[in-house]
């Protein structure tokens, strides 16, 4: 089984306007490979032998967690059509600074989501801000998984600070027992070579989106090649990279002893499937 850790898809009424407005936040630097829709995504999925995927949205507003979860409620019944019952995995988000995450959270968890998604960027926070650990330490004790953007992003191209990873180790410090993931191999994009192995303490997963035919890979693929098989999350960022790119790429890494884990395995056991 091929489980996709990172992946983004839209409600149809909004997946145009939403996949226009990020690229031109990338200048030009990202093209999309899918339309962001559901169904484009399940078809992706598809001809790249993918079986399940997270699908991981983004609070960017405080009131933007119900519609979420809505959506989510949607996948999981259904309501949505067969295919996105069997083959997503829908997480959930909250907006740090909503007054009532803790009650969202809850919620949520209740729904029978398995995780969150935080983009520090879009959400206007830093994980090493004090202010933001409670809602943290509510997700731990809910036993929900954490998928972070973590590192630079090419939207902000001069901003640093927010999610990279003393900011995580900062987190993770303070809130034990949190169930985090962090994205495109740890954050390592604009930051100093071995940055990312400070959270090989912390208990912290990384996940394999990363941009790798459009970047310098050196640091990418030294993370990639050398933590430990059972701390590697199978992830594309789709639709910002093509599946089958990133399958490939991940095989031509990692030695084939450790495909079964990192391409399932390790995502089974998180999500406990």
């Amino acid at each position: 089984m091929v489980i996709d850790f990172h992946s983004h898809d839209f409600p149809d009424a909004i997946a145009v306007r939403a996949m226009a407005s990020m690229c031109r936040m990338t200048e030009g630097t990202l093209w999309p490979v899918g339309d962001g829709t559901l169904t484009n995504h399940l078809d992706h999925m598809e001809l790249a032998g993918i079986d399940l995927a997270v699908s991981c949205p983004i609070a960017t507003k405080p009131a933007q967690w119900e519609i979420i979860l809505r959506r989510a409620k949607a996948i999981m019944s259904g309501e949505c059509g067969e295919r996105a019952r069997r083959m997503i995995v829908p997480f959930a988000s909250v907006h740090p600074r909503d007054p009532d995450a803790a009650a969202h959270l809850e919620e949520i968890a209740r729904a029978g989501v398995k995780g969150v998604k935080f983009h520090p960027y879009y959400q206007d926070f830093s994980l090493a801000d004090p202010s933001f650990r409670p809602v943290f330490a509510k997700i731990a004790d809910l036993g929900l998984v954490v998928q972070c953007h973590a590192g630079g992003d090419v939207s902000w191209a001069d901003t640093t600070g927010m999610c990279g990873p003393d900011e995580i180790a900062s987190l993770l410090r303070a809130v034990p027992g949190l169930r985090f993931v962090a994205a495109h191999l740890g954050g390592c994009f604009r930051y100093p070579p071995h940055a990312v192995d400070v959270l090989l303490g912390l208990g912290c997963m990384v996940d394999t989106s990363a941009l790798h035919a459009r970047w310098p890979m050196d640091e990418e693929v030294r993370i990639l090649r050398s933590w430990p098989t059972d701390r590697i999350l199978f992830g594309t960022d789709f639709p910002w990279v093509h599946a089958p790119e990133a399958i490939g790429w991940v095989r031509s890494v990692r030695d084939p002893r450790d495909w079964d884990a990192l391409f399932g395995g390790n995502a089974r056991r998180l999500l406990g499937i």
